[in-house]
């Protein structure tokens, strides 16, 4: 445990790092991103051994990378048509050395897991003014309501929510993640619309706690998504960068399934009015 708490604190400071200079320059949040979907997808290569396959891992790297950085640009469905092409076409004149199930593991979550976490830059393209307010909302929603349900699984689990898939997972501490992700979103509201926005905005926290709600029911379906994966190809993580948590993937699971949610929710729902 003292290891997770550690590591939380490292990226938690990370984190930090990003929203104070991406207040000034936004673009340290798309390299931020855009190095996130590169190796969380090298990370899923190597797990599923299709790292070694280069023909088909490399061009998914760069794929993860350069994606995020090219909606500013509007130029990102380009980009996923190459990789499209370069991706067939290597399955093609390599059809001796990879399989289609090989491609069709590394494109599916190549492109499930950089255009998701992608949906963090065009939250931030939609407001740069506050878009260190939902560079936060994205990551800090499912990381909560993890840490909620793992604290208080920890002390409280008693009946488990899907031991096929994640046996430490308990129907108590999906309780207390989704409880305590909810209260802290609604304090991190606070926070940027008083001290950080200095009241030039008003939060609308009926939104707000709806969208913490439901983004922290989101965050254990990504959660379980992905662990159905490492179910399958037995691993235990997806990585070792992160001490206690496994990989940046292990870490990023449940972002890919909220930031999408969030980006079409704040659309109809705003949670900041200027």
């Amino acid at each position: 445990m003292l290891k997770r708490i550690l590591s939380g604190a490292v990226g938690i400071a990370l984190i930090v790092v990003v929203i104070v200079f991406g207040s000034s320059f936004p673009i340290i949040i798309d390299i931020f991103i855009s190095l996130v979907c590169a190796v969380a997808v090298g990370e899923f290569s190597n797990a599923t051994k299709t790292l070694k396959l280069f023909q088909i891992s490399m061009p998914s790297i760069i794929f993860a990378f350069v994606y995020p950085m090219m909606l500013n640009f509007d130029t990102g469905h380009i980009i996923l048509y190459a990789y499209t092409v370069v991706m067939l076409s290597m399955t093609v004149f390599n059809h001796k050395k990879i399989t289609f199930i090989e491609f069709a593991y590394i494109y599916s979550m190549s492109i499930i897991i950089t255009l998701s976490l992608s949906a963090i830059i065009m939250m931030k393209n939609m407001d740069e003014t506050h878009s260190s307010f939902y560079f936060v909302l994205a990551l800090a929603m499912p990381w909560l309501a993890d840490a909620g349900a793992y604290f208080t699984g920890t002390f409280l689990g008693k009946h488990k929510l899907c031991p096929e898939i994640s046996p430490k997972k308990t129907v108590e501490g999906v309780i207390g993640g989704v409880v305590v992700c909810v209260l802290v979103i609604c304090a991190v509201g606070f926070v940027f619309s008083e001290w950080i926005f200095n009241g030039t905005v008003t939060v609308n926290y009926g939104n707000l706690i709806l969208l913490s709600l439901i983004g922290s029911i989101f965050s254990v379906m990504g959660d379980l998504s992905f662990s159905l994966v490492k179910r399958v190809f037995k691993i235990k993580d997806y990585g070792t960068l992160i001490p206690g948590h496994g990989g940046v993937l292990d870490r990023f699971d449940s972002v890919v399934f909220v930031s999408p949610f969030l980006l079409i929710m704040i659309t109809y729902l705003p949670v900041i009015i200027v």
